[in-house]
This record gives C-alpha cells, sequence and structure tokens, in this order.
C-alpha cells in the first residue's frame, strides 16, 4: 500500500510540472517564413513597365531616333501595348519642354489608342495654344465617338484662319464630315487647295494628307496634284505615299517629278505608283520622263488642276 501511494504521489508532481500546451488566438496568423534573399534577387515587381515599353518610350523621347524626317518606329511598339500605355504617355506629355517634338506626338499617339479613360485628358487639351496638339486631341475625341465634341466643332479652330490653325480646322472637317456632314469634304479639299500655296503650311499639309490616307478620311484625289508641287520635304514624301494608295491619270506628271527625289521615301513610291499606271516596268526619273512625253501625261495633270479650280470657286446655286 506504501508502494502504491509513493507512485500516485510522484505522478502527480511530474503532471504537475509539464509545461502546458501554447494558446494561440482564435484569429491569429500564422508567422510568416522568412523570405528567400536568393529568390527576392530573382523576382520581378508585377506592376512594373515592361521593359519593351520602357525602351520604347525612351526612344521616343530621343529626337535622333524619332523625328518628323526619319521616322519613329518606337511609335509602333507603343501602340502595342494598347490601353496600358496611355498613362505612361501621359506623363510624358506633363514632363515634355514646350518645343519638344515628342509633346504633341505623344497626343496623338493618345488618339490612335482610342482609350475611352483618357477622354478628360484630351478634353483638356482643346485649350493648348500648339494647334498640333488641339489638332490631335480633336482627332482622338472623334475616335472614341465622344459625341459632346458635335455643339463645339463650328468653333474650334474658325477664329483664326491662318496656315498656322490649319491642322485643328481639319481635324474639325475630317470629324464633322466622320458624323455626316455633308459639306464637310467639299471644305475640307478647300482648305488642302488654299494651304497648297504657301510655303508655310507645312503642318496642315501633312495633317491633312494623313487624314486622306484614312478609310474614314475624306476623297482628296482631286486636290493632290496640287499638293505635289509644294517645295516642302514632308509634304512631297506624304504625297507620294497618297498618290500611290490610288494612281490616277492625273497623278502621272506630279509622280514623274517625284521620281528625281533623291531621298528613296519619295522616289520609291512614285514610281511604284507609275508602274500600276503605266503598267510598265520601268526605272528611274529619265524613262519616267520619256513615257510622260510619249503620253503626253502633262495634259492630263494640268486638266485636272483645272477641273479642281472650277469645282473649288463654282458659286453655289
Amino acid at each position: 500500500m506504501a508502494r502504491y501511494m509513493l507512485f500516485v504521489f510522484i505522478f502527480v508532481i511530474t503532471l504537475g510540472c509539464a509545461k502546458p500546451p501554447p494558446v494561440v488566438a482564435p484569429h491569429a496568423k500564422p508567422t510568416a517564413v522568412p523570405a528567400d534573399p536568393h529568390q527576392q534577387a530573382m523576382g520581378r515587381d508585377t506592376d512594373a513597365m515592361p521593359e519593351p515599353l520602357r525602351a520604347a518610350l525612351q526612344q521616343f523621347r530621343d529626337r535622333f531616333a524619332c523625328n518628323n524626317i526619319s521616322g519613329c518606329p518606337s511609335e509602333k511598339i507603343i501602340l502595342n501595348f494598347g490601353w496600358g500605355a496611355r498613362p505612361y504617355l501621359q506623363q510624358i506629355f506633363e514632363k515634355a519642354p514646350e518645343q519638344a517634338q515628342y509633346r504633341s506626338r505623344s497626343i496623338r499617339l493618345i488618339a490612335e489608342l482610342r482609350d475611352p479613360a483618357g477622354r478628360t485628358f484630351l478634353r483638356e487639351r482643346l485649350q493648348d495654344a500648339d494647334p498640333e496638339i488641339r489638332a490631335y486631341a480633336v482627332f482622338g475625341l472623334g475616335l472614341i465617338d465622344d459625341r459632346d465634341m458635335e455643339r463645339l466643332l463650328p468653333t474650334i479652330g474658325r477664329d483664326d484662319v491662318s496656315a498656322w490653325m490649319a491642322p485643328v480646322r481639319l481635324s474639325t472637317l475630317w470629324l464633322a464630315r466622320r458624323w455626316g456632314d455633308l459639306t464637310a469634304e467639299r471644305a475640307f479639299i478647300q482648305q488642302m487647295a488654299m494651304l497648297a500655296k504657301q510655303q508655310m503650311a507645312v503642318q496642315g499639309l501633312v495633317w491633312g494628307l494623313t487624314l486622306c490616307m484614312r478609310d474614314d478620311g475624306p476623297n482628296c484625289q482631286a486636290v493632290l496634284p496640287l499638293v505635289a508641287r509644294h517645295p516642302n520635304f514632308m509634304v512631297r514624301r506624304q504625297v507620294a505615299k497618297a498618290m500611290a494608295v490610288a494612281p490616277l491619270p492625273g497623278f502621272a506628271l506630279g509622280l514623274v517629278a517625284l521620281t528625281t527625289e533623291t531621298a528613296r521615301s519619295i522616289s520609291e513610291p512614285a514610281e511604284q505608283a507609275l508602274r500600276v499606271l503605266s503598267g510598265q516596268d520601268l526605272h528611274g526619273s529619265t524613262e519616267w520622263r520619256r513615257w510622260c512625253e510619249a503620253t503626253q501625261c502633262q495634259r492630263a495633270a494640268e486638266d485636272a488642276i483645272q477641273a479642281l479650280h472650277v469645282d473649288l470657286t463654282a458659286t453655289k446655286p
């Protein structure tokens, strides 16, 4: 009996000395496992800007890699990122120096992205001092079908009829035509014919020709032979592209003149258009001049310009 009581006494003492299990709060979170520093070093921030977009935006701001003369290959890369590129383009615009070429170009890209979330930003650009920026803002608001613009179209850009404001006027006429104004196309062609005679109308003519080549743009075929006589390189390059889209006999003389250009960006589309017109595989300005003389292509061109002049000066019934 004594042994039994001793055993019970020892058992009770042992049980009392044992540590109780830890108490876990009902809502306590498990202790986080320390991060592996090697994994952290190799990890990627999912919210960071994609590296290809970062590189493209850097080139976009480089005046040697992106300009009006040699072109801007990075624009296509940026546009391929879709709506996700818009906030970065807005930041670029907001930080751009006033004279930076990419300032207005960034607005054009935002317009081409057609992101409805950019509506307010584009509306604010309608008051910008730069007519190109205002023109691209109108263009972008048209692409996202901002119908609030309809009441503004009669007044935007009409307070200044100078060549300086031509891009804005052309954008508003393009949009008015897009929305069904039957008089807008004739007004657009009149503007282009007027600008073709002004040496300082480069921005307006280049932008107008860009709109002409769009599927939703006006039919500018009648005015292209006149524009082809402009002395500016960028205008001639753009009109060569426009003529090559759907060559007409009235373009022939202007195209032959463009084959003499040393810049291949002008001469190549001009020769391509002439091959379509003539059905002949000729090369070089000398051969094309001979062809023009043999076919009297000058007469067709002069007739086309004269017909345009008569049409634009005709009085309304």
